[in-house]
């Protein structure tokens, strides 16, 4: 793995059973700014970032499941190419434990005495199933911070419901305000928001408690809950209800305060240009460039408050001028006029997007078992540090167990040799595994 001793969190040490996709994703952040992420992984049970299942049937293959492996391979060793553990998990280390066992326990709170950070987003009760929980922890390196994330938070009647993001959006009235004006929920798409704002949090929290144990020289247990995370996410709509007494209903394509504001169609099939105009100039600006200017000094749409109330009467009209026009060349045209204006990229178009290309946003990641392709850079760039994208590629299973616990907790050969023999380490899933 290249150097990384100029990274912010060069020398922090952080063992992970971040799981799914919010605890890789606050994992990846603390990875990529140069924490070394140990991940601790078994081959008794599936890491479901993963798999989701030791044996595929073809129908699965075949689908969106199929899909996040590469080439769609699900023989041996498909816990190793598959799309989001190689995103997620790049720069990371992995070490293979049986957990269930006391060998394996021991060594884990070998490696809990030798490191700084342990984040885990399990179901509640996992970690105290495994004996692996805060006052166990705690006990055998006061200096540690553990950081518990679980859907619903540690306690309260949901502690010990279980979720993804589509749940945790919907608890916490997130859905609601995403449908569609003309229709009920179901037919609002999950977008797993959950997930990757669950794991923001922990990123920032790590950081947060590292710095006030250089100040109090004390470890701490940090506690998130998801759903509560996505709440502070319907900010107007619950500030509303607190404020006024109202309740809202589906914004679908629109803003509760800005008109017009939204997707609206451009040329060619699925196209589409999202506008924000938020004020009375960027309107004009807007009808200029769209070769109605007239629009601007009608009586319906003359103002702010006009324009919000006419919206059923607006929309229409711009629809049928954008839809003549490129989405890119309507973009850019917009952008220069003081528009705020984005075309609707899809996903096979962002690798060659100009602009991502230009800041180099994409970096390439050799693996021994998936070829090489682009995979998006860090979020955070430190303009005075040498640029160091990502440090290496996502482990395989059980990579770096050797190396860590040989390394790191002194293990010679022979007893690394037993350990293997043993089922308590390995480098592939065991045929039981689930």
């Amino acid at each position: 793995m290249p150097d990384a001793r100029e990274l912010p969190l060069s020398g922090v040490r952080i063992l992970s059973q971040a799981i799914v996709w919010a605890g890789p994703f606050g994992s990846m952040i603390l990875a990529d700014l140069g924490a070394d992420i140990i991940e601790i992984e078994s081959i008794q049970h599936l890491n479901p970032t993963r798999a989701n299942m030791r044996h595929y049937p073809d129908a699965m293959l075949q689908g969106p499941t199929g899909a996040a492996l590469y080439n769609r391979d699900a023989s041996d060793g498909f816990w190793n190419r598959g799309a989001t553990f190689n995103f997620a998990k790049r720069g990371h280390r992995s070490v293979t434990l049986d957990l269930m066992r006391d060998e394996g326990r021991e060594l884990f709170f070998g490696l809990v005495r030798e490191a700084d950070v342990f984040i885990e987003n399990n179901a509640a009760d996992v970690v105290g199933d495994l004996g692996i929980d805060w006052p166990t922890l705690h006990a055998v390196n006061p200096l540690l911070i553990m950081v518990r994330f679980p859907g619903f938070g540690l306690d309260g009647p949901y502690a010990h419901f279980k979720g993804y993001g589509a749940t945790m959006e919907a608890v916490v009235g997130h859905t609601m305000l995403r449908g569609y004006r003309d229709s009920d929920p179901s037919l609002t798409p999950p977008i797993y928001h959950g997930d990757p704002n669950a794991g923001a949090h922990v990123a920032f929290s790590v950081q947060a408690a590292l710095i006030a144990r250089e100040r109090t020289g004390e470890g701490q247990l940090i506690e998130i809950s998801q759903a509560e995370a996505v709440l502070h996410h319907t900010s107007y709509a619950l500030l509303d209800y607190v404020m006024n007494g109202r309740v809202q209903e589906h914004w679908g394509n629109r803003h509760p305060a800005i008109a017009p504001y939204g997707l609206f169609p451009t040329r060619g099939e699925a196209r589409f240009v999202a506008l924000a105009v938020d004020s009375d100039a960027a309107f004009a600006a807007l009808c200029g460039e769209l070769g109605c200017p007239e629009l601007a000094s009608d009586a319906r749409f003359a103002d702010a408050v006009s324009r919000y109330r006419e919206q059923d009467a607006l929309e229409p009209l711009l629809a049928a001028l954008t839809r003549e026009r490129d989405e890119r060349e309507l973009m850019e045209r917009l952008q220069a006029a003081g528009v705020m204006a984005a075309m609707v990229a899809h996903q096979d178009e962002m690798t060659d997007d100009p602009h991502l290309r230009a800041r180099e946003f994409f970096v390439t990641l050799e693996h021994p078992e998936v070829p090489v392709r682009p995979y998006p850079g860090p979020m955070a760039r430190f303009r005075e540090l040498p640029l160091v994208p990502v440090r290496g590629p996502a482990p395989l299973l059980g990579q770096h167990t050797r190396e860590v616990l040989g390394g790191i907790l002194g293990l010679d050969d022979t007893r690394l040799d037993q350990l293997s023999e043993a089922q308590i380490t390995g480098d592939a899933y065991l045929e039981s595994a689930r």
